[in-house]
């Protein structure tokens, strides 16, 4: 793919300092594995394991949560068929599709969404959680509803 893709949008001056609007414009060409009017995945510079994509809206959107239905259903649909290729080629098990969304976990605050090939033993591989008693389910359910039916952005 060529850095001077049709579809890469320039970078402002503004977004000089993002590393996913740099890679929107096409600077890591190169790393790229697809491309369309609306998202480009790279191998992600600081990953998991082998094959570990990056998949990023050109537009500057800063998390999944800010994103419109459309573009997000975009983003995981060509995600989601990236991640049916990585076992194959990455000889992985299993692949993870991981949005972070702001801090703690989040340092890019340019949307992305992480296409992980996983092994046992890899980085991620921890018992996560903690078991939480029936009682205590109940309650975050009934919050969480409760949450629901206020009015929310679109």
């Amino acid at each position: 793919m060529s850095s001077t893709s049709p579809h890469a949008p320039p970078v402002t001056p503004e977004d000089r300092g993002c590393l996913a609007c740099r890679t929107a414009a096409g600077e890591f060409a190169r790393e790229e594995v697809y491309r369309d009017d609306r998202v480009v995945a790279v191998v992600a510079h600081h990953a998991v394991n082998p094959g570990h994509l990056v998949v990023i809206p050109l537009e500057h959107v800063r998390n999944a949560l800010t994103m419109t239905d459309a573009l997000i259903s975009h983003l995981v649909c060509v995600a989601r068929d990236l991640a049916r290729i990585l076992p194959r080629v990455t000889e992985s098990p299993s692949v993870m599709l991981l949005f972070n969304n702001e801090a703690p976990c989040q340092t890019l605050f340019h949307a992305h969404l992480h296409v992980v090939p996983r092994q046992s033993g890899d980085p991620l591989d921890f018992p996560a959680g903690k078991p939480v008693d029936a009682a205590e389910r109940s309650i975050v359910a009934a919050r969480i509803r409760a949450g629901m039916t206020e009015s929310t952005p679109d």
